[in-house]
């Protein structure tokens, strides 16, 4: 199965966590159209299955709301029970009500996804009602074609497409979805057959453990204990590919890296770095990895090794994972196996590759653009509810949200006293805050990633940030800001402002150390995001993830109610020198 690129020319993680459906009794119709459970009544000769699934889940009458909205993915009768017989049952009471739940749940997404969102596919935006995200793929063997080829996680092929109801979307399956329950690693080691050597790899390296967690329990200041979900995106090696290099076990592929010692725990020994490599925090789906920003060509990668994987497209469209790499004079590119991808789990994506990818790191800088809430911890808090409940990560709405990440580790905040409120919800700014935009009438619409982040640390108050990876070189540097009316007075540096002065250092290095008023350039008080370059050049003599550390050095920050720092994302220009 391939993403719908091709098919698109053609053309509240809300857990209801209750015992009973906390919407019995309640009936709803909005002008001349059901909302979803209603609908589904009107055809209950097709879905009459489906409906005993929702009502025995408690889920009923909740899709039923006129105040939120769904998209329901919604299987035939035929498909239930043909579920049921892969599961040796007749009913979905002999499968109990946690898996009825669990089942529901992984069918409904709480978010209306109309058919030209659906059909652009790769990963949904938004989350299903289990916490997990779908991903929508073409079968371009099928001889059917077009949108007679819509498979939803490769797993249940989509019969109708986009039936609006008064809340939202239905959409018709002819297969039922096996709920997501299964750690990567369990989802990997089911398939030991295949994965034996790579999967003996991740037991000795220590990294099954990583990829067997699927919740952190992390304490706040207040000391209450969230949960904080983590993802991983791993690339596997089958014991096929590992047998044409000549590797038939760990010890061989140990050998073959040049592992010094068997103590393969050990984050500096060479097999526990190459298992690394083969991991990236995240949820990355084919689609996410074929999406190049820009009209560039070429994606560096930040694995868990701390080394760069350089992903490019090349030409007839085919995606390389280090595509000019060689050792001892052997190619080492890789490309994803098709039937091996987009296989995925509770905690991440399990994609195979066709070569067994040694590390291996390109010398070519190349462009990098550096999202500033683009961390996994970001995704989790905001998705996960902990800052403002109606904010979706990376996603517009119709009014703007923020959400406080202040604590998360991704950011390292030194705060001094300021006279603008940290209430973001009634008018103020949290220290750092997340922020969506509204989906008409702002150009932040246009942020990268649709979001922003801001700062509000007071006079000489800093954070501290890891960049992406970045390969030696020589760069140009641009910060694009993001600025409202409400700033004009950092623009035209009155009321004790110099205009946003922000000294910037790299690794602590105080040979780094500039200091730049981000909003002096602006020329007009009109809402917007405005190009401001930080170095004209810089060097960085490794390849290397680096600390970035932002220091506000304008007064106002401690003085002036309205002050803060807004930024959308950094940009890393190579500078190719003729030799």
């Amino acid at each position: 199965m391939k993403t719908l690129g091709n098919i698109y020319l053609l053309l509240l993680v809300a857990l209801f966590s209750a015992c009973n459906d906390p919407y019995e009794d309640s009936t709803y119709q909005v002008y001349d159209m059901n909302p979803v459970s209603s609908y589904l009544e009107t055809r209950s000769d097709e879905f009459s299955e489906w409906i005993t699934v929702l009502k025995y889940a408690d889920l009923f009458n909740a899709v039923n709301q006129a105040s939120s909205y769904f998209t329901v993915l919604v299987p035939t009768n035929e498909a239930v029970r043909s579920f049921y017989t892969k599961k040796n049952v007749s009913s979905i009471q002999e499968l109990g009500k946690d898996y009825a739940r669990s089942l529901a749940e992984y069918h409904i997404v709480n978010d209306s996804i109309n058919l030209n969102t659906f059909v652009q596919g790769g990963k949904l935006e938004a989350k299903t009602l289990s916490d997990d995200y779908l991903s929508v793929s073409f079968d371009e063997s099928s001889e059917a074609g077009g949108f007679n080829s819509i498979y939803v996680n490769k797993e249940a092929h989509v019969k109708e497409l986009a039936i609006q109801v008064s809340n939202g979307y239905v959409y018709v399956l002819n297969d039922v979805m096996s709920p997501l329950v299964e750690s990567l690693y369990e989802r990997i080691s089911g398939s030991s057959n295949k994965y034996s050597i790579f999967v003996d790899a991740l037991e000795q390296t220590s990294w099954k453990d990583s990829l067997s967690t699927i919740y952190d329990e992390i304490r706040q200041e207040d000391n209450t204990v969230i949960q904080q979900k983590r993802n991983y995106t791993l690339l596997a090696v089958s014991d096929d590919t590992y047998r044409s290099e000549g590797v038939t076990s760990v010890a061989d592929l140990a050998a073959k890296v040049g592992a010094i010692g068997t103590d393969y725990k050990d984050k500096a020994n060479e097999l526990f770095r190459y298992v690394a490599y083969h991991v990236i925090g995240g949820s990355y789906s084919v689609f996410d990895f074929n999406n190049f920003s820009g009209g560039a060509t070429t994606r560096l990668w930040t694995t868990k090794a701390d080394a760069v994987l350089e992903a490019s497209m090349q030409s007839g469209n085919k995606l390389y994972f280090n595509y000019k790499g060689e050792i001892d004079g052997q190619s080492v590119k890789a490309m994803f196996v098709e039937d091996g991808s987009d296989v995925q789990a509770k905690n991440g994506i399990l994609h195979e590759i066709d070569s067994w990818l040694p590390l291996w790191e390109s010398e070519i800088p190349v462009r990098v653009e550096w999202d500033f809430a683009d961390y996994e911890e970001v995704a989790s808090w905001v998705n996960g509810g902990y800052g403002d409940p109606d904010q979706k990560y990376q996603t517009a709405d119709e009014k703007e949200r923020q959400s406080d990440v202040s604590s998360l580790s991704c950011y390292t905040v030194d705060a001094r006293s300021t006279l603008t409120s940290l209430d973001g919800q009634n008018g103020g700014y949290y220290r750092v805050g997340y922020a969506t935009p509204k989906t008409k009438g702002s150009d932040w619409i246009n942020c990268k990633n649709t979001d922003h982040i801001y700062l509000n640390l007071g006079y000489n108050g800093s954070v501290t940030m890891k960049t992406p990876i970045l390969i030696a070189g020589k760069y140009k540097v641009t910060l694009k800001v993001t600025y409202a009316k409400s700033m004009d007075f950092m623009r035209t540096m009155t009321s004790g402002s110099n205009g946003g002065k922000i000294k910037f250092t790299f690794d602590d290095d105080t040979d780094t150390d500039v200091e730049v008023p981000i909003y002096a350039s602006i020329t007009a008080n009109e809402l917007g995001r405005y190009d401001v370059v930080i170095y004209d050049e810089i060097e960085f003599s490794k390849t290397k993830v680096h600390s970035m550390k932002m220091l506000v050095a304008d007064p106002a920050a401690s003085s002036h109610n309205k002050f803060r720092i807004q930024l959308d994302y950094m940009t890393f220009e190579p500078i190719i020198e003729d030799e």
